[in-house]
């Protein structure tokens, strides 16, 4: 394929950043469009190419279509795999892969994501703010995956590695629960115990109300804290489920 001119490049970084808006205004209509007409004016080379069809693969998992959005993504490593493998490409292999591996996460097919998050736990991301935050998020991911798999001393290595580098905001209510979960099994009930009272304190997100005092309930029983479970049990009930 052919270089674009680069006077084309930032055209069509505008084109998908209106398409976007499009989208985001429920415009898809003309979103297609929009992206339609990116796509022809990438065609003659496989960078840009690639970026409008991660443009359009990120779409669907945005729109929470993750099925659609695996499949686009799987597609583009077929397609694009000589550029992926390139220095130039690698950046954009590694977010597909950490982008397939989430989505199949939040799929409940950990057997398929534990393979792609292990890897990505080595991927070079680099040392800026974002970059860090990606990496926490993996490596959360991966103790999520760890965890549903009942392998919870693997999980528990995972997250503490994200605390580590710190927990982004949108995952601290399932961070800290899982992390609980997680230290339960593992018979560590004071600390498990405080990470299910900050999740209490991490806002609305992530599980619901009546999980969180029935963990609570539940380690409160196992430190012999038995007015407190009880008071925990009753506070569930009170949760819509």
């Amino acid at each position: 394929m052919t270089r674009l001119p680069n006077d084309l490049l930032p055209r069509i970084a505008e084109l998908l950043d209106q398409a976007n808006r499009c989208h985001k205004e429920k415009r898809r209509v003309e979103a297609d469009l929009i992206v339609a007409e990116a796509k022809q004016l990438a065609a003659t080379d496989q960078h840009a190419s690639a970026v409008v069809e991660l443009f359009c693969a990120t779409t669907f998992l945005e729109q929470d279509n993750r099925e659609q959005g695996l499949r686009a993504l799987a597609s583009m490593l077929g397609e694009y795999r000589d550029w992926l493998a390139t220095p130039e490409g690698r950046p954009m292999y590694e977010f597909i892969q950490v982008q397939r591996a989430f989505s199949l996460v939040h799929l409940g097919r950990n057997l398929e994501a534990r393979p792609l998050l292990e890897a990505a736990v080595q991927f070079d991301f680099g040392t800026e703010d974002i970059d860090e935050e990606v990496r926490s998020d993996v490596h959360c991911h991966l103790a999520r995956c760890y965890h549903e798999l009942s392998l919870f001393q693997l999980a528990r290595e995972q997250f503490e590695q994200t605390e580590a580098l710190g927990v982004s905001e949108e995952w601290k209510s399932i961070f800290h629960y899982y992390y609980g979960y997680t230290l339960y099994e593992l018979g560590e009930y004071q600390r498990a115990k405080r990470e299910f009272m900050l999740c209490l304190q991490s806002g609305s997100s992530g599980p619901e109300a009546r999980l969180r005092y029935l963990m609570l309930a539940a380690t409160s029983r196992m430190l012999g804290e038995y007015s407190e479970a009880r008071a925990y049990e009753e506070r569930a009930k009170s949760e819509k489920p």
